[in-house]
């Protein structure tokens, strides 16, 4: 037959006839062979293809597919044509060449309301999992984006005069993603048409700008783990605890050869980043580490959450190393006590490591994935934190002045009582907590258990921190470095050298302590990328860069409208000013006496396990989640209208003198 309808067949010579035995919304499609081409007259082929639709009547149209658009390329080049006449004649036209094709195919198609093209996944961000679309609609020739997060919520629409959702519908936009995504095994771009019934694909493909990354490193990773700035020698050393004492065993046990020698972290704009290949090797095992991979390494099929582990010997372990942490005493202030004070601390760093790496990294992020309200407050805070953020609730805010609470493990940090710059900023507020607690069944055990390792790392800082203020005393003192806290911005290696009379080497001198201390402050305020990949960063936290997607999930009803502040860790608290509109991604717990000033909360993320999402939970403080990109699109100072009844987060550039 000179003219073939192309029928749904998984083994057909034409992609749409593949497409179509898929159950995607192919439109009617031919192939037209030369010979039914070639000697007709124009009128008689017309005529022939006007017999050839039975469906769409008059209302049509014709799509020409003319082969590749270049030899390396595997989209088709489409030609839209209004009448059989016109169709016709391109026929004739492309069949006249020198080097004609033996056949093309032809698509018939309604008249359009909307047409563009659906991206499974975004194609400029390797980083995020949303579904864009793009396209133009009646009514609005501008061209439109509109872009769907990974659970089908809209989060950015760039009109609102005949928006492209709203002609075409969400529910249709997401049936067509849902097609593609569950029928192919790489991200595609499918281009399509809409009718103003139907959603018709004219052809899909791979999308070319979205290769997988060949390594990839994560600041998100690990619960409580990390979630800050971190010093040069806090890195060297929790890094080394963890990768010895939780990742090492790991690899060995599952005989994951291919990681023998791979680093688990990276220090990079004084962030702490997971190597991703870990998390890729796990998310076979564990649910919980499904978002510390990126989209082009996650799997298809999503893994159960574990159960929760046995955790006896957890507990014995627990208890032992509390006892070792609280009967550790100072020793006397020579280069040799001093030295073998560390040593024992840093044993004692190994050990709990092995137990929090457990709980951070699997078990802890395996059970949140079934827990859907944030926790309780009780089961994130230590006892001092919560009778501190207490009592500041209830008005009073004389604990501060005696409070021993640092806001970061990182021995860097003082507490409280030494009244550091965040102590000024730390005030009562006379909130009353609405919601006291969420039962949370039979993993309130674990949860609390980690929460008991969590104050541990702190403790064991603290304990590193009274050692470290006598060590840097004395270098001072024999004149090695120029201020105590120039040690927390030595590496291990080169703490070592000083200590072992070999002085300051030569990667430390005193120019590079003071460039370190101020790289330090400067990322800790301004944050870093999301992600690290193949050397490109990916979702950069210096909210330079206009973003559109403020939308989020309501988490606590309410309106606030107040300026913007962007936590990126403990030394952006004493900037928090009551009435804020805080916008956080990871938030250490010790920070919640601050946060209780907040007008608002914002967080990027949904994580049940986000003290400061328990925190407007318990104290009625309006506050939207799974805001994704927010960090990265607004700025301090920003005028802020939080809406948190319907997850929406709108800002202007300034505030109005009037506000």
């Amino acid at each position: 037959m000179s003219i073939e309808v192309l029928t749904a067949d998984p083994e057909g010579g034409e992609n749409l006839q593949r497409w179509a035995a898929l159950g995607l919304p192919v439109p009617p499609s031919w192939r037209v062979m030369r010979s039914a081409v070639e000697g007709v007259a124009s009128e008689a082929l017309a005529n022939t293809l006007k017999a050839l639709p039975r469906m769409f009547a008059e209302e049509r149209y014709w799509v020409l597919q003319q082969g590749p658009m270049n030899p390396d390329s595997r989209r088709e080049s489409l030609l839209n044509l209004d009448s059989d006449a016109a169709l016709a004649a391109a026929l004739h036209s492309i069949f006249a060449r020198e080097q004609a094709p033996e056949h093309v195919v032809i698509q018939a198609l309604p008249r359009q309301k909307a047409a563009g093209v659906l991206f499974t996944r975004h194609p400029l961000r390797q980083d995020l999992p949303h579904v864009v679309v793009e396209g133009v609609a009646d009514g609005n020739p501008d061209r439109q984006r509109a872009i769907f997060d990974e659970s089908g919520r809209l989060v950015h629409a760039s009109h609102d005069n005949a928006a492209l959702h709203k002609v075409i519908g969400e529910a249709r936009l997401l049936a067509l993603h849902d097609s593609l995504k569950s029928n192919f095994d790489r991200p595609q771009a499918g281009e399509w048409v809409f009718d103003g019934d139907k959603v018709w694909l004219l052809q899909t493909l791979p999308v070319g700008s979205l290769p997988e990354p060949r390594e990839a490193w994560t600041r998100r990773a690990g619960h409580t783990l990390f979630n800050q700035a971190e010093t040069p020698l806090w890195y060297t050393l929790a890094g080394r605890w963890l990768k010895t004492a939780f990742w090492e065993p790991l690899v060995q046990r599952n005989g994951w050869q291919q990681l023998n020698k791979i680093e688990p972290y990276r220090r990079q704009h004084s962030h702490i980043y997971t190597n991703c290949a870990y998390f890729r090797a796990l998310q076979d095992q564990h649910a919980g580490v499904v978002g510390q991979v990126p989209p082009a390494w996650q799997g298809l099929e999503r893994v159960k959450p574990s159960a929760a582990p046995g955790l006896f010997f957890k507990q014995i372990a627990v208890g032992s190393i509390r006892r070792a942490i609280r009967q550790w005493q100072m020793p006397e202030v020579t280069r040799d006590t001093l030295w073998r004070g560390f040593m024992q601390l840093d044993a004692i760093g190994e050990r709990l490591s092995r137990i929090d790496g457990e709980l951070a990294y699997l078990h802890v992020p395996d059970r949140l994935t079934v827990t859907g309200d944030p926790l309780p407050l009780s089961l994130l805070l230590s006892g001092e934190e919560l009778a501190l953020v207490e009592s500041l609730a209830a008005g009073n805010d004389q604990p501060v002045r005696h409070s021993v609470l640092r806001p970061g493990a990182d021995p860097v940090h003082a507490p409280l009582i030494e009244k550091p710059a965040q102590a000024n900023s730390v005030r009562p507020t006379g909130r009353t907590a609405v919601i006291h607690a969420v039962p949370v069944g039979n993993d309130e055990t674990l949860f609390r258990l980690a929460a008991q390792v969590r104050t541990l790392r702190f403790m064991l800082g603290n304990r590193f921190r009274e050692l470290l203020r006598a060590m840097g005393a004395l270098v001072v003192k024999q004149q090695q470095l120029q201020h105590p806290d120039d040690i927390h911005f030595l590496y291990f290696d080169e703490l070592w050298q000083l200590w072992m009379g070999e002085g300051l080497p030569a990667s430390a001198n005193h120019q590079t302590i003071a460039e370190r201390k101020l790289r330090y402050l400067d990322d800790s305020l301004q944050g870093a990328p999301d992600w690290k990949m193949d050397q490109i960063g990916y979702g950069f936290g210096g909210g330079l860069q206009a973003s559109p997607l403020l939308k989020g999930l309501p988490l606590v009803a309410g309106q606030v409208q107040g300026p913007i502040r962007r936590l990126c860790s403990a030394w952006s608290l004493n900037r928090i000013q009551p009435g804020d509109i805080l916008v956080m991604d990871q938030v250490d717990p010790s920070w919640t006496p601050w946060l209780l000033q907040a007008g608002g909360i914002v967080l990027a993320g949904q994580d049940s396990g986000n003290a400061a999402a328990s925190l407007a939970r318990q104290y009625g403080i309006p506050a939207i989640w799974a805001a994704s990109d927010v960090m990265h699109s607004v700025r301090d100072e920003m005028a802020g209208m939080l809406n948190a009844d319907d997850g929406q987060l709108d800002v202007a550039e300034v505030i109005s003198e009037s506000d």
